[in-house]
């Protein structure tokens, strides 16, 4: 069983996650930005449907590359003893990092593992927007996994299938509602976060590449207003396509797979799409045939594998063989990190480190904190009553999914020019203009998740509330609001989680050449990273962001979720 070749082969985990790690920080911190001609992309309106193009592309292989990293993670974390107490809790430190976070790695990691810099600059941008795709895919995985129904688990141990049958036929298809459903996410996630992705700093080395992304910065950095529209547009609309052609079929489709009769947020979602592709005959015999011949290579396969397969995971002497070799592997790395991190920090030392800059990120912290608060509590000002007005309408839902989903997708950055005009410039408030972008990281995570709550809502138990008179204000106060406590809850978690990644590109604006800031990490992490200051700072502010992100999570919105579940939670 697949499971039992995890579980024999969990040892390595470990190892290759403190190897990677290791290996990172020295490479991240003994390695200097590659020089180089950067590559800039022309600011025309001819040139928007080709940079849309580019972004779709570097999208879609951003998005492989979760979908395959979410699957492999997400079954080591659900499969093998290491998963929930190691994979997780790493998962979620990995998800609280901000995509800015990851830029120094993947600059000095993967830009010279190419022989042009172009190709470099290319996959470095995929690398950096599947960070912003990957995390939620692989606790959708992990979460399908666990809370497979025992029976179903039973049963393919009882009849002893081959592995890949429990991956092909159970957990795989067992995965497919939430995967898709988070894949919707992923990609809204992965447009709102383009713009970094695709302006790609690290001190005085910059890259810019062709594509919507850097359109849209070039555009508002230039004051250029009506380019700045047309972009926005353009992404609208190229979202709204992707939902009609890629997204709902694709929503309707994972229907097949659900287990029970649970309603999901997408449960009453049409496609004319999807029925007209079920319908076409044509289709059907193209489909027939790939599985068969799928089939036939996969029991080939299998079928020829499976002695030298088994010999290998069977064998007490390779597993031996395997840890030896393995501890050897984190003890090199170990041996050499800290010999490098010796020199690396004599080298800091020489240099000077900014103790005065340092000193100011505590105050830095409370100032985005307090950001990231209101940002919250004005969301959910908006959120909570448009739920409510889906659970007393629910065709409203077929409206309000596919424009949360076109919404979500505007990244912060494309809205300076909206907010700069006409809070800064008319307001003089920069603090209010910070919270208004951060709303656009934090209010969909609410609400879609509030969505999620009401599309789950029981019918029996609206039944028997009218049955006993408690209607209205009532039903709303003693029902509705403590049947959505859990939705609540974990849509809180992700929309702190979206602003802490949203406060790089809402403290520091650059608008028509000129620059508006306000105290707080965000700006701080903006300035060490584009700026080229000392490395201390980078890492500083990094390791102060999670911090702050775990230690939230796990003495407050942890707690307050068990609570809830347990207070508020409904057994059907």
């Amino acid at each position: 069983m697949t499971s039992s070749f995890f579980r024999r082969m969990s040892f390595l985990l470990p190892t290759i996650l403190v190897a990677g790690i290791l290996s990172g920080v020295v490479l991240l911190f003994s390695r200097t930005p590659p020089s180089g001609v950067p590559v800039i992309p022309r600011e025309d309106l001819a040139d928007l449907p080709g940079d849309i193009l580019h972004s779709l592309f570097r999208l879609f292989l951003a998005y492989l590359l979760s979908l395959a990293f979410a699957y492999l993670y997400g079954f080591a974390a659900a499969l093998t003893r290491w998963g929930p107490r190691l994979l997780i809790p790493v998962l979620d430190i990995l998800q609280s990092i901000p995509v800015l976070g990851f830029f120094p790695a993947v600059v000095l990691m993967m830009i010279p593992l190419f022989p042009s810099m172009k190709t470099g600059v290319e996959a470095a941008s995929v690398v950096l927007i599947a960070t912003s795709m990957a995390w939620n895919m692989a606790f959708a995985v992990y979460e399908s996994v666990r809370t497979a129904p025992p029976d179903l688990l039973d049963l393919f141990r009882g009849i002893r299938a081959p592995s890949w049958l429990w991956v092909a036929r159970f957990l795989v298809p067992l995965t497919l509602p939430k995967v898709v459903y988070n894949s919707v996410l992923s990609w809204t996630a992965g447009w709102y976060f383009l713009i970094a992705c695709e302006m790609i700093a690290l001190g005085p080395v910059h890259y810019e590449l062709p594509g919507l992304g850097s359109f849209l910065v070039a555009s508002t950095e230039k004051g250029h207003f009506g380019e700045a529209l047309m972009g926005i547009g353009a992404l609208i609309v190229t979202v709204m396509i992707l939902d009609v052609f890629v997204f709902r079929p694709s929503l309707v489709w994972s229907h097949n797979f659900r287990i029970g009769e649970a309603e999901g947020p997408f449960s009453r979602v049409s496609s004319p799409v999807y029925d007209f592709l079920a319908s076409s005959e044509a289709l059907a015999r193209v489909k027939k045939g790939v599985n068969r011949l799928a089939g036939a290579l996969v029991r080939i396969l299998w079928r020829e594998g499976r002695p030298a397969l088994g010999s290998l995971t069977d064998s007490r002497s390779l597993r031996l063989l395997l840890q030896a070799g393995g501890g050897f592997l984190v003890g090199l790395v170990i041996a050499r990190s800290f010999f490098s991190g010796a020199h690396v920090v004599s080298g800091w030392v020489r240099q000077g480190i900014p103790w005065r800059s340092l000193a100011e990120l505590p105050a830095d912290l409370l100032f985005s904190m307090l950001r990231l608060m209101a940002g919250y509590l004005l969301s959910l000002l908006w959120t909570i009553p448009l739920a409510w007005w889906v659970f007393r309408n629910p065709r409203l839902s077929r409206i309000v999914f596919p424009m949360a989903e076109v919404m979500a997708s505007v990244p912060a950055t494309a809205l300076f020019p909206f907010v700069i005009v006409l809070v800064v410039q008319r307001l003089h408030s920069m603090n209010l203009a910070s919270v208004i972008l951060l709303m656009s990281g934090m209010q969909w995570y609410l609400l879609f998740n509030l969505l999620s709550g009401v599309g789950t809502f029981p019918s029996e138990l609206r039944e028997v509330s009218l049955t006993f008179g408690i209607r209205g204000t009532l039903f709303l106060r003693k029902v509705f609001l403590p049947f959505l406590m859990p939705s609540l809850v974990t849509g809180s978690i992700t929309a702190f989680g979206g602003g802490w990644n949203a406060l790089i590109v809402s403290e520091y604006v650059v608008y028509a050449q000129k620059d508006y800031g306000v105290r707080g990490v965000g700006a701080f992490l903006d300035r060490a990273t584009y700026s080229g200051s000392h490395p201390v700072l980078i890492v500083a502010a990094l390791l102060l962001m999670t911090a702050a992100v775990v230690a939230a999570n796990r003495l407050f919105w942890v707690p307050l979720y068990e609570r809830v579940t347990r207070r508020y939670g409904y057994d059907s």
